[in-house]
């Protein structure tokens, strides 16, 4: 998805950014002049429409290479309700490929609360275009509103493949990991990534029983880092756990996003995992994740296991952990 950027004036010569947008939705639509008959019932048309938009958080804006004091007089002469921008030199209608011979070409665009485009139309027939416009956004709100599909999806599976993940979607796992939040911004977590089929045979002989199915990941992540690392707050809150646990979650929900199976585990000997792989003892090992393309054949697991990975979904009821007050 494209986001958004723009610097730009509106009508009053005031300049507006992308920034000015967050946190709600947006529809920016261009025009090619001011005053012209099709981008005039265009202008009413959403204008008439602006109290259904602001009631769904959403932000009208017209677009065209009419310069603000040109915009103004189009506006005040037809009490027209809509924000419009100037794009003068026509370089942002440009960067949304919506120009053609020199003209802009009349299109929509919906953007979401954190400016990316979600939906888009060039060419727009103006009659009926501001109702499919509502629709449209009024999918994408219930979409946003939905639980996330990727955590939904999200599952403790055990039953894996063994084929090679390369190194360009290793890359990718890691690095949506170390973008999770930290306290004061330390960045505490440490990773191993344990590939070689010596060095795992070696871990895999530290696993405990249960999690013999990890053995045929063709990846495992030793997860570790040292409380000094990161905050140490009151009341013995040292905060290098809680980035940690972060860090995992958000490697396992960009896994689900990719296809794979991440699926961290507590049952190891940490100190035999110290050893090695040359892990300072005063480090903690918190988790190894196991990493690999799920598969459908679960004649690798236990009965057990078998029955959890076709079990639905096993939670407490959420009025038993949620307490507003």
């Amino acid at each position: 998805m494209q986001r958004l950027k723009f610097d730009l004036l509106d009508e009053n010569g005031k300049k507006v950014t992308e920034f000015d947008l967050l946190g709600k939705y947006s529809v920016v639509y261009l025009f090619p002049k001011a005053g012209t008959m099709g981008c005039t019932k265009e202008a009413q048309d959403f204008s008439n429409a602006l109290e259904w938009f602001k009631s769904h958080g959403t932000n009208v804006y017209g677009v065209s290479r009419d310069r603000p004091e040109s915009l103004k007089k189009f506006k005040e002469k037809h009490q027209l309700k809509v924000n419009f921008l100037s794009d003068g030199d026509g370089e942002f209608i440009r960067s949304l490929n919506a120009q053609k011979y020199g003209v802009t070409v009349r299109s929509t665009f919906i953007l979401d609360r954190w400016n990316f485009i979600r939906w888009s139309s060039y060419n727009v027939k103006v009659t009926g275009h501001v109702d499919e416009v509502k629709s449209q956004l009024e999918k994408i709100i219930k979409e946003d509103n939905s639980l996330n599909h990727w955590i939904e999806l999200r599952r403790a599976r055990r039953a894996l493949r063994e084929d090679e993940i390369s190194d360009e979607l290793l890359k990718t796992l890691l690095y949506a990991a170390h973008l999770a939040p930290s306290c004061a911004n330390k960045q505490p977590w440490r990773f191993i990534v344990v590939r070689s089929k010596d060095v795992l045979s070696k871990v895999h002989e530290a696993l405990s029983g249960g999690n013999y199915w990890m053995k045929k990941a063709p990846v495992l992540i030793i997860v570790h880092a040292k409380k000094d690392m990161a905050c140490q707050l009151s009341d013995g809150r040292d905060y290098f756990l809680f980035d940690l646990g972060e860090a995992v979650a958000f490697l396992q929900i960009q896994a689900t996003q990719m296809g794979l199976v991440a699926h961290p585990v507590a049952g190891f000997d940490p100190i035999v995992i110290k050893n090695i792989l040359s892990i300072p003892q005063e480090n903690v090992v918190i988790t190894i994740i196991a990493v690999g393309y799920p598969t459908g054949d679960l004649s690798q697991l236990s009965e057990k296991h078998q029955a959890t990975e076709l079990s639905q979904r096993d939670r407490q009821p959420l009025e038993e952990v949620v307490k507003y007050v």
